[in-house]
């Protein structure tokens, strides 16, 4: 949990806040979000909950329903999940294509770093290690996407809120796939450095099929 205001009624405290009562579902899929209350509960004017809330809009963690307010979006279904990274195949294989074909090799240091930190991770409660190793993650695929030089792709993927979805449902799942991700991230590092197409194409294919089996528990 967060225990402190570090910076008073800030925008980004309470979207903060939200977002990791979101993750642990202290407000679960689909509940209303009372601003009132919330207010009183957290000691904050209404202004920096508002901008939050549109901020946790953008990024579809949650709804506004028209004369109804807010409310948590809903989780996806298996179904919507593996078409979410289906997409994810498509994209991320046309930019490691492209990062091979231009010979942009330097962003594998990056993904190295990133890949490195999720190895290690260690946070104070298990909300926090999955919020903390989401964002890793997240910041490998943006990495190789933003390299793969196309930035309508890249925004089109961002737009998805892939890992924002996943880390929902590590919530249901109980726990983040510490060893399995990260060796498979330096698979794919391996394959951007010796400049091998197939390998690079099968290893990011893999990867995400494998998330999509430990994410709904598939064998």
């Amino acid at each position: 949990m967060i225990r402190e205001k570090e910076r008073g009624e800030t925008t980004e405290y309470v979207y903060n806040l939200l977002k990791e009562r979101i993750f642990d579902w202290s407000l679960s899929p689909g509940e209303k979000i009372n601003i009132r209350n919330l207010t009183r509960e957290i000691s904050i004017s209404a202004i920096p909950l508002r901008e939050a809330l549109s901020r946790l809009h953008s990024e579809k963690l949650v709804v506004l329903e028209p004369y109804k307010g807010y409310r948590v979006s809903d989780i996806l279904d298996d179904e919507n999940m593996s078409k979410m990274l289906e997409a994810r195949v498509l994209m991320e294989t046309y930019a490691i294509q492209n990062i091979i074909r231009t010979n942009n090799l330097s962003v594998a240091e990056e993904m190295t770093r990133l890949t490195e930190q999720m190895f290690s991770i260690h946070s104070d409660t298990p909300n926090k290690k999955i919020l903390d190793f989401t964002h890793l993650d997240q910041q490998f695929h943006i990495a190789l996407m933003e390299a793969g030089g196309n930035n309508f792709l890249c925004k089109a993927y961002e737009g998805l809120h892939c890992h924002l979805h996943i880390g929902r449902f590590y919530h249901v799942r109980g726990e983040v796939d510490q060893r399995e991700a990260p060796s498979e991230h330096l698979e794919i590092i391996e394959a951007i450095r010796t400049r091998d197409v197939l390998r690079a194409e099968n290893a990011v294919s893999t990867h995400i099929q494998d998330s999509i089996k430990r994410l709904l528990r598939k064998e």
